[in-house]
């Protein structure tokens, strides 16, 4: 029983530890994808800016009227991209002092680091003193993290989807305005034809890589795992006709390894369409 309580007392601020290191990791996460974000939305659109004066044919009146917003914000991108971009990794450590840019751990030393806290844990729930109730408690601890990992990656793929889906909106209503321009403005033709690609690309990756799809089924995962955590809390549902809390921690590890493969199984089928579409067939 010493044994058992040195093994939970070990193992509680080491979860501590991993919970900081997950945190910070997701915040270099956040800002790597802010950075390409705005290395996407800064610079060519600047340059774009620049080569759009240069054509002929189109009032200069017109384009100041794009510029001003246009050049406003993607300057702002192109600021954040340098910030971004050489002050990549976690949250700052130390103490604030004005103009002088605080250390931030890189997003590999972070995911070393949580490698390594998590191999430590495992190890010591594998140990021998640690028995099967604990290492079902820490399991269903870990449960709710891979709840925020599943809506994050929903997230994710959900403002991929967002953004294509408003590249098509866009592009159709740009594409079907400069077509209606075409015989005034020859020039302009060139911008139909872009417009146009932009569109079918687009449109190319959304039916093939189905962003949709995998937002929904990765919250539909992270909803359905949530809930079984809820219903465990309270004893409710098919946890309240059990009796210990042995018993309704098994239950719960096993239907959430469920969830879990029944989630890889419909990962693995949107990888590989092929064989989904023929399988469908």
């Amino acid at each position: 029983m010493v044994e058992i309580t040195d093994a939970r007392a070990r193992l509680l601020p080491l979860n501590h530890e991993i919970r900081k290191t997950e945190s910070a990791l997701h915040t270099a996460r956040r800002r790597r994808w802010w950075s390409n974000v705005s290395l996407t939305f800064g610079p060519p659109v600047l340059i774009l800016l620049y080569a759009l004066w240069w054509i002929p044919g189109i009032e200069h009146r017109i384009l100041l009227v794009i510029y001003v917003p246009a050049g406003i914000i993607s300057f702002l991108f192109l600021v954040a991209t340098v910030k971004l971009k050489l002050t990549a990794g976690g949250p700052p450590s130390g103490p604030f002092e004005f103009l002088t840019v605080r250390p931030r751990e890189k997003e590999d030393q972070l995911e070393l680091q949580l490698a390594r806290q998590r191999e430590e844990r495992n190890s010591l729930l594998a140990s021998e003193e640690t028995d099967t109730k604990v290492r079902r408690v820490y399991y269903k601890e870990d449960t709710y993290a891979d709840v925020d990992r599943f809506r994050r990656e929903s997230g994710r793929w959900r403002r991929v989807n967002n953004i294509l889906q408003g590249i098509l909106i866009i592009g159709s209503l740009t594409a079907t305005g400069t077509s209606a321009l075409t015989a005034e403005v020859p020039d302009i033709r060139w911008v139909t034809l872009g417009v146009t690609s932009l569109v079918g690309i687009a449109s190319g990756f959304m039916g093939y890589f189905k962003y949709k799809e995998r937002s929904f089924y990765l919250q539909q995962t992270a909803d359905a795992i949530e809930s079984e955590w809820e219903a465990v809390e309270l004893s409710v549902g098919h946890y309240k006709h059990m009796e210990t809390e042995n018993e309704r921690l098994a239950e719960f590890v096993e239907v959430v390894h469920r969830l879990k493969t029944e989630q890889k199984q419909r990962q693995q089928n949107l990888d590989q369409p092929e064989a989904r579409s023929t399988q469908n067939q």
